[in-house]
C-alpha cells in the first residue's frame, strides 16, 4: 500500500500568485498547464488573479502551496463540476500528490 498524503484545501488567495508561477518554468510546461487559456506565456500575477470569478483552490501541506486547481461548472452541463488548470510543484510531482 502506497503512503496516504494528506492535504489541506484553501480558496485561492492572489498571494498564491508568484509560488504557483513559479512552479511553471517553461513555455512548454505552461501550455500543458494552461493550453493557453489563461494567456500567453509567461504567465503574469494579473492574468492568474482572474480566475478569482471561477472556483481557485491551493492545495496546503505543512501550510505551503504544494498545488492549484481551478473548479468550474460548465455551461453545457450546469450538474457538472470539472477540475481545471491542475498544477503540483514540480520538486513533489511523482510522490502521491
Amino acid at each position: 500500500m502506497k503512503n496516504k498524503v494528506a492535504l489541506k484545501l484553501r480558496p485561492y488567495n492572489t498571494d498564491d500568485a508568484d509560488t504557483i508561477l513559479s512552479w511553471c518554468n517553461g513555455e512548454k510546461a505552461f501550455y500543458k498547464w494552461t493550453a493557453g487559456v489563461l494567456g500567453k506565456f509567461p504567465l503574469t500575477k494579473e492574468q492568474i488573479n482572474s480566475v478569482i470569478n471561477r472556483i481557485p483552490f491551493t492545495a496546503i501541506k505543512d501550510d505551503e502551496p504544494v498545488g492549484f486547481f481551478i473548479m468550474r461548472i460548465p455551461s453545457e452541463n450546469p450538474e457538472e463540476l470539472r477540475f481545471v488548470f491542475v498544477i503540483v510543484n514540480p520538486k513533489i510531482r511523482g510522490k502521491g500528490f
